[in-house]
């Protein structure tokens, strides 16, 4: 399938509707399935076009179709709890879309599809396009819908009520409903949300070549840009025989050229329908997914800047959003370095092992997938900084010394306006405390009364909040 010029793209999204009220309160928004909120998920979003009124049931059928059918493809189904699914439906006056070719057929819809764009019978668009300039005709009206609708919209699907062969991927992907309808959605997604190329080598008359995720021209192996999924093993440029068809290589033939250009892999969704998105094209799509999402769904304290005052541990924690089949990876840093075993999605930060004064706290949370070998931009790593004030009562213990009959003593100064706890430990990790005491004068003295005791070899002061 070939794709919608982005140029028009381009323009097209550069533009702003006006719709009037009266336009936009024809159509309503239903909601398919929520997994979270729409500011930190992947919103999905169906649009009805040539469905009449009384079509408008079975375009909800079709709609979540299109969404189920997308969704338990992979990469896509890996993650398929980061998405919201929603369908807009607006009626047109007449079924269908516009044919030009073999002979004109023109009918009434909202969006104004129509096949043969640009001279080729299977691409649909919607205005600006060659047949109509006006992006007030159909984009205007797409972009009006979902900013009235849902503003927070991240792929846009424009379901086609006509069983002809069709569709394009640009701002919006474009759709018909022939039998092959999930793999045009499937393959135009590659397009539109991770920004991939054809792999065509056919050629396509004005095309301008480019390098993209899945196509360059680059032969040398070191500059290859998925180079990490090509095995020593595999000659650069790979031939194209079977015995290398399950390996990522550099095939030519690539953005409509035979020759110049290449692709990952002999086969792949972006070449062929009916085929897995290939596994270079798979890693651009799940990074285009984190491109949306943030993977730290929720955190506490919510306030990033915490005043810490009393030597109790304060509790830390990043709440993250999981893949559906894998757990993601935590790390803690303290002050930029990391903290060994802290592992967990929560951390308990012990004040008095640090120092009066400003220090950061950061959680990072990053995706392990065997889907992405190369994330030179960490789009698979997402962190929240805690800036921690720590302000505790400074006290020490000072003048260690052994008394008679087998005891010891040593003196708490410094200050603790509402007196402190003495606490022992055998190991430093678990505590018990023997007295509440007040300082006189900024001192106090303990004197170890019971000489069994002496095994207990470790003594901290806590200040009393």
């Amino acid at each position: 399938m070939k794709r919608f010029p982005l140029l028009l793209a381009f323009v097209a999204a550069s533009l702003v509707a006006q719709l009037s009220p009266q336009a936009c309160a024809q159509a309503t928004l239903t909601t398919f399935f929520t997994n979270g909120p729409t500011a930190n998920r992947v919103n999905l979003v169906v649009l009805s076009e040539g469905y009449t009124a009384s079509q408008m049931g079975q375009f909800l059928v079709d709609a979540r179709n299109a969404v189920s059918n997308l969704l338990v493809t992979l990469p896509y189904r890996e993650y398929s709890n980061y998405f919201n699914a929603f369908a807009i439906s607006v009626a047109s006056t007449q079924s269908g879309s516009d044919h030009q070719t073999p002979t004109v057929k023109l009918v009434d819809t909202y969006f104004n599809s129509t096949y043969d764009s640009y001279g080729l019978q299977r691409l649909i668009t919607i205005p600006p396009n060659d047949w109509d300039s006006n992006y007030a005709d159909g984009q205007g009206k797409v972009d009006a819908l979902l900013q009235s609708l849902m503003p927070e919209y991240d792929l846009v699907i424009l379901l086609v009520n006509d069983t002809q062969y069709g569709g394009s991927g640009g701002t919006t992907l474009v759709s018909s409903l022939n039998s092959s309808s999930a793999e045009i959605v499937r393959h135009e997604s590659g397009h539109t949300f991770g920004g991939l190329t054809d792999e065509y080598s056919s050629a396509y008359p004005g095309w301008i070549e480019s390098e993209y995720p899945n196509a360059t021209a680059q032969t040398s192996r070191p500059l290859i840009k998925w180079g990490t999924w090509i095995s020593p093993a595999t000659p650069v440029p790979t031939p194209q025989t079977s015995s290398y068809a399950l390996v990522v290589g550099l095939f030519q033939g690539a953005e409509y050229e035979t020759t110049g250009w290449y692709r990952p892999k002999l086969d792949c969704k972006m070449n062929h329908l009916g085929t897995n998105f290939c596994e270079v094209c798979g890693e651009q799509l799940v990074k285009s997914t984190y491109l949306r999402i943030n993977s730290i769904d929720s955190f506490s304290p919510v306030s990033t800047h915490v005043l810490v005052s009393s030597a109790q541990p304060v509790p830390f924690a990043a709440v993250p959003l999981q893949p559906a089949t894998h757990t993601l990876a935590f790390r803690w840093f303290m002050d930029g370095t990391q903290v060994t075993g802290a592992t967990n999605s929560t951390f308990s930060l012990q004040p008095q092992l640090f120092a009066n004064g400003s220090h950061t706290l950061r959680a990072q949370v990053l995706d392990p997938t065997a889907l992405v070998r190369s994330d030179p931009s960490n789009y698979l790593s997402n962190s929240v900084t805690w800036t921690v004030n720590i302000s505790l009562s400074q006290m020490a213990l000072t003048s260690p010394r052994v008394a008679s009959g087998g005891r010891f003593a040593f003196s708490v100064t410094g200050s603790a306006p509402r007196g402190f706890v003495l606490q022992a430990s055998t190991n430093l990790l678990s505590w018990s405390s023997l007295s509440t005491n007040l300082l006189s004068g900024g001192r106090a003295d303990f004197t170890n009364s019971d000489p069994s005791g002496f095994r207990r070899r470790y003594y901290r002061a806590q200040a009393v909040p």
